[in-house]
């Protein structure tokens, strides 16, 4: 059976996504070093909050002391026990969580907006005195172990860890996630001298967003993390060397049941005049769902239910990540597909007006969705202050990209896409 479908000329266009309104903000930065942004969302009557702190570390067991620091953050202070902390944040009816990249410590919060004053007061008895209680590290450091061996089992995390060791070796990018050896040997008294020295308001960012006044939201955090203090500025993760092209390397992790394969080429940082065109290429390449590498590998080949190009930051290197499973049998045919698109939209099959307005679109709607939210709005906000980008190019990213013609497309395509460009891993069976 077959389903019927109007000819295209008869389907009415899609509407465009309005452009987004300005963005109401205001943004502080303290005397200790800490900036604070806030912005308002008054969609419903919540408030996001969202705290990063570089947290770089060239030492090999940094990534190992960084995830056991993240995990017993939240569990007791001086002034609330593990027991009355988790008893405020419930009665507040709130969420807060830490979790650690090998650039950033990142907490993340959210409560009803009349509840911000007890939120930041929660958030700021962590930072300046967690304790640390030996029954509850080893608490938690038990289930840190339990969630790496579970994590060193997945073939998504085994395929991207092959490719950063692969991409930049021994540097501090490639370490994500530590080993349960790694976490089992951590001291317990390490963790309150690495928060000590390293979780500092210098150079750190907080993001304020929902059903506040951006005014009242600084005056707010600003009382409430005055105690925060630090003897130098938050450490940042040394820049990773250029991801350059090369040979598609092959790992081999027996008893996985599908291969994964992991592509990485430069991109361009936000910042950049091209990157708008750069960006629309890559969507055309992976981004969506009819995306070229989405028609070849799924529709025509069927050998994987998704395949994605998406550029990401990481640690001030902006990269270009191509990453898809399927069938070993297929993963060598899946490959070379994927490369010869790789040459194509650089080359002899450059983006068509269409794919351009497709992509155009699709991004414009998917960021006025995204923006429309607290939690998106919020999300974003913080992205952008993490990368040194003005709040207000939020706002203003949407019609960059309506002002990008084929041509700069085209261009971007032919400079920075081709398959010399990337490396790889294969993991299979």
């Amino acid at each position: 059976m077959t389903t019927p479908t109007l000819p295209a000329h008869l389907l009415p266009d899609l509407r465009q996504a309005p452009p987004p309104p300005p963005l109401d903000h205001a943004a502080r930065t303290l005397p200790s070093g800490l900036r604070i942004v806030a912005a308002r969302r008054a969609s419903v009557p919540m408030v996001e909050l969202r705290l990063g702190v570089p947290f770089g570390g060239e030492e090999p067991r940094h990534c190992a002391d960084a995830e056991l620091l993240v995990s017993t953050l939240l569990c007791g202070t001086a002034r609330r026990d593990r027991d009355a902390f988790e008893r405020d944040l419930a009665g507040l009816g709130g969420t807060l969580r830490a979790t650690v990249r090998p650039e950033r410590l990142k907490i993340t919060a959210r409560a009803p907006v009349e509840g911000l004053p007890l939120l930041l007061d929660l958030l700021a008895d962590c930072l300046t005195g967690a304790a640390y209680d030996p029954r509850a590290v080893e608490a938690e450091r038990a289930r840190l172990v339990d969630r790496v061996r579970i994590a060193e089992r997945l073939p998504q995390y085994a395929a991207r860890a092959a490719l950063l060791r692969h991409c930049f070796g021994d540097h501090p990018a490639a370490r994500e996630t530590p080993s349960a050896d790694q976490v089992a040997a951590v001291p317990r008294e390490a963790l309150p001298e690495l928060h000590r020295t390293r979780l500092v308001p210098g150079g750190s960012v907080l993001v304020l967003a929902g059903d506040l006044t951006p005014g009242h939201a600084l005056d707010a955090a600003a009382t409430a993390l005055a105690d925060w203090s630090g003897a130098a500025p938050a450490r940042a993760m040394p820049r990773p060397p250029a991801v350059l092209g090369g040979p598609v390397a092959t790992v081999d992790r027996p008893g996985v049941r599908q291969a994964d394969v992991w592509l990485a080429g430069p991109s361009l940082p936000r910042r950049d005049p091209e990157y708008p065109a750069l960006h629309l290429a890559e969507q055309i390449v992976g981004g969506y769902f009819s995306s070229r590498l989405m028609r070849t590998l799924r529709e025509e080949a069927g050998y994987v239910y998704s395949a994605r190009c998406a550029a990401e930051e990481i640690g001030g290197q902006a990269v270009n990540l191509v990453q898809f499973g399927c069938d070993p049998r297929h993963a060598a045919e899946a490959l070379d597909r994927t490369l010869a698109h790789l040459d194509r939209i650089g080359g002899d099959q450059p983006p068509t007006p269409e794919e351009v307005r497709s992509a155009a679109g699709y991004s414009r709607g998917v960021r006025s969705i995204t923006l429309s939210s607290q939690t998106g709005l919020a999300d974003a906000l913080f992205d952008a202050c993490v990368h040194d980008l003005a709040p207000d190019w939020l706002t203003e990213f949407p019609a960059r990209l309506a002002a990008t013609g084929t041509a700069q497309v085209r261009a971007a395509a032919a400079r920075h896409l081709s398959a010399a460009a990337f490396t790889g891993v294969l993991l299979q069976p």
